[in-house]
């Protein structure tokens, strides 16, 4: 990793409760992250071997988390620096309108990018939405996934086969048998799945993805396969929590990618966020309207060069994460590579309207929101729940 370049600040990193934010700060550079590194009995070494993370040796990691609340800039003037205390300093002028309005109530940063290795099956899980989470102080959590390498025969666990009661899911439970009743989704590298709040789900084994979703940690387990730790203990179960926040008759979804233009692609879209994908061979250049939205930006192939003019360049290679601040409104890319950019999207002048210039019809737009239904309001038919 390189940083060339500086910038100035030009005003003190002033913030806190009851402190203005710093607004005129001139954040015009992208931040290149240190992610948080988390061990989990279903990880492995795959964030090493495939994404060049320095690991713990003999660790089982299992997730990389790229922009949690107190990840940090890992160079420059902002070095040492959390996210939580960049949006704390800098509110608006760090997330754009668009962030800034989704990191209310809360005051932290709104999205969560993950790697996850899954070396073992996850815990068969869901996850309450943003109305049934408020009562914990936190968002809900929908979220979306991209294959990035899986083993012949990988799945993911993407819902029930039936919309189950309580009931039936107690006693299968009870017998051991819920394992009958799930939904097994094939996937390869490449795939791209949404997985809306209330969907029972899980990542199956031998996969590493990329995760973006609403900053929240709210898991409420059902079944976590009689997995005991070398002491013998098993991790606890939510069933009675779950049961409360499940919609059983909801699926996730595998999207069909939509070209934007010759070098990016929508891969899926909801009102929280919009992830695209980004092939850059040679120079290019994009260009943001001010203000709107943060960017984040991961590498998942070859090594590239972000440079936004006339100051700041940044070397990004694979499993790094860069923030583009909100007022960056200039990018110039150069090298051979792959970006995922997360944002928080305008759905009609994001999504809708630049697709339909590009004549995809209604429906392959609308299938990118899965069934979270968030991009029905802009078309005439809703779309199955």
């Amino acid at each position: 990793m390189l940083v060339e370049g500086q910038f100035s600040i030009a005003a003190p990193l002033l913030g806190g409760k009851g402190v203005p934010f710093v607004a005129e700060f001139p954040l015009d550079a992208p931040l290149l992250l240190e992610p948080i590194l988390v061990e989990r009995p279903w990880g492995d070494q795959r964030l090493a071997r495939y994404l060049g993370k320095t690991l713990p040796p003999g660790a089982r990691i299992g997730e990389s988390w790229e922009t949690a609340n107190d990840a940090r800039v890992a160079s420059g003037p902002l070095a040492g620096l959390t996210l939580r205390e960049l949006v704390t300093r800098f509110g608006p002028a760090l997330l754009g309108e668009r962030g800034f309005a989704a990191s209310q109530p809360f005051g932290d940063f709104p999205l969560l990018v993950k790697f996850i290795d899954a070396d073992d099956v996850l815990s068969v899980q869901v996850h309450p939405d943003d109305e049934q989470a408020r009562s914990l102080g936190q968002r809900g959590k929908t979220e979306a996934w991209h294959v990035l390498a899986a083993e012949p025969g990988a799945e993911l666990i993407v819902g029930l086969t039936q919309p189950l009661d309580p009931s039936t899911i107690r006693t299968l439970l009870a017998e051991r048998r819920l394992a009958e009743y799930l939904v097994r989704l094939p996937v390869q590298a490449g795939d791209t799945v949404i997985v809306p709040a209330g969907t029972l789900h899980a990542i199956g084994r031998g996969i590493l993805l990329y995760e973006i979703q609403e900053q929240s940690d709210i898991t409420y387990r059902f079944y976590d396969w009689n997995r005991r730790d070398a002491a013998g203990r098993s991790r606890p179960l939510h069933v009675e929590d779950g049961l409360a926040v499940l919609r059983p008759e909801r699926q996730a979804r595998r999207t069909q990618p939509l070209a934007l233009d010759e070098w990016r692609t929508v891969l899926t879209a909801c009102r929280y966020f919009l992830l695209e994908r980004w092939e850059i061979s040679g120079a290019r250049v994009v260009e943001f309207a001010p203000g709107q939205t943060f960017r984040l930006l991961s590498c998942i192939a070859g090594e590239l060069t972000l440079r936004v003019p006339p100051r700041s360049t940044i070397r990004m290679g694979v499993g790094q994460t860069t923030l583009l601040p909100a007022t960056v409104t200039h990018l110039a890319l150069d090298g051979q590579g792959t970006l995922l950019a997360a944002s928080v999207p305008d759905l009609v002048g994001d999504v809708v309207a630049p697709l339909r210039t590009r004549t995809h019809d209604i429906a392959a737009i609308r299938q990118l929101a899965g069934s979270t239904g968030d991009l029905d309001p802009f078309f005439q038919q809703p779309a199955d729940s």
